[in-house]
């Protein structure tokens, strides 16, 4: 068996009930400018088709310290209008590939899918779609909630665990950014207790948020005052460091696509890479490669991908490399003719 194939069937239990009534937003003040008014009515009637559906009965399972496999960092699907407004049409048939293609599991509203470019409501909306289509084919779902201001982090941390993840992932404060790992750990730990049943994760991307402190340190101290701290989504080219968090019961998600083959040989068993969207095949052949001892093969399948990479991206800025990586997505999936999927255009302007 290839390492990407889960050694156990997710378990699933009953879970209560969640719907957008349950954590209240934001109300603006009785006297709050007329303009403001407009707009927020402006919004809730594009937004008036987004109706939560009925939380699932059942839940997905949890990740714990032996999870091993791929993961894809799903796109949020948008519509092609004036506001990019939300579709989550798309999802149950994104799911039903994915697990087609062997992916154990999904996160959402990550930097890939333009969570810090949603709303809450929105992001909220599309975590409980998400969650609705990873119980129906079998899906990990792990939902990711920072990138905002600290009471719309909490909140979405808090509905994560009343809809049941099988994770949680957060981003660093992005705007007073922690200085030191202490300041890192006390951030993740307000996050976290709103979450206090579903495994914890931090994302840990530097090239993007500008936070680079030693993960090392910061996962030794994390497991001593988070109890539900389960490891790092590491999105770092630093692959030296990463090999130094991997540890028996912490888990370590690799999210750089051009270090798959050499994050396999540095003993990483777990990836959540962009590309498994568009070419599964190709991350597959790696890690079979692997697997076989092949490691020339695999050499040769990652210097490919990468080249492919190159071609439909042409900034090396994260924000254009999403939008490129999000048009080579749709432009895969029309060429195949798989039905009428499409994940829309990007909301982050070019």
């Amino acid at each position: 068996m290839a390492w990407f194939r889960k050694t156990e069937e997710a378990k699933r239990e009953k879970g209560p009930q969640s719907s957008e009534s349950r954590i209240s937003e934001p109300q603006l003040p009785a006297t709050a400018e007329r303009g403001a008014e407009k707009e927020e009515e402006d919004d809730e009637q594009a937004e008036s088709e987004l109706t939560t559906p009925t939380s699932p009965s059942k839940e997905t399972g949890l990740f714990n310290s032996r999870f091993q496999g791929l993961l894809a960092p799903v796109f949020t699907c948008f519509k092609d209008d004036d506001r990019r407004s939300l579709d989550v049409r798309p999802i149950n048939r994104y799911a039903e590939w994915l697990r087609s293609q062997m992916i154990s599991g999904v996160l959402i509203n990550g930097v890939v899918g333009e969570g810090p470019m949603m709303r809450v409501r929105e992001r909220k909306a599309n975590c409980e779609y998400w969650q609705r289509a990873a119980v129906r084919h079998n899906l990990m779902i792990m939902v990711q909630v920072g990138g905002a201001p600290l009471p719309d982090v909490l909140s979405l941390a808090a509905h994560a665990e009343l809809v049941r993840v099988s994770g949680v992932v957060t981003l660093p404060e992005l705007f007073y950014r922690p200085h030191n790992v202490d300041q890192l750990v006390q951030y993740c730990l307000n996050v976290s207790s709103r979450c206090p049943t579903r495994p914890f994760f931090y994302y840990h991307m530097p090239s993007m948020t500008g936070v680079e402190l030693d993960m090392v340190e910061f996962c030794s101290k994390a497991e001593k005052c988070i109890p539900n701290f389960m490891g790092l989504y590491y999105a770092s080219a630093d692959l030296e460091m990463g090999q130094r968090c991997l540890r028996f019961g912490r888990v370590v998600m690799l999210a750089s696509t051009a270090l798959l083959a050499s994050g396999l040989m540095s003993g990483f068993n777990c990836s959540s890479l962009v590309v498994v969207n568009i070419r599964p095949d190709l991350v597959h052949r790696i890690c079979d490669a692997f697997d076989d001892n092949e490691l020339q093969l695999a050499r040769d399948v990652q210097r490919e991908l990468n080249q492919l990479i190159e071609i439909h991206t042409h900034d090396c800025q994260m924000e254009y490399w999403v939008v490129s990586m999000k048009n080579w997505f749709n432009k895969e999936f029309g060429s195949r003719q798989v039905g009428n999927f499409c994940a829309g255009p990007a909301r982050i302007i070019r």
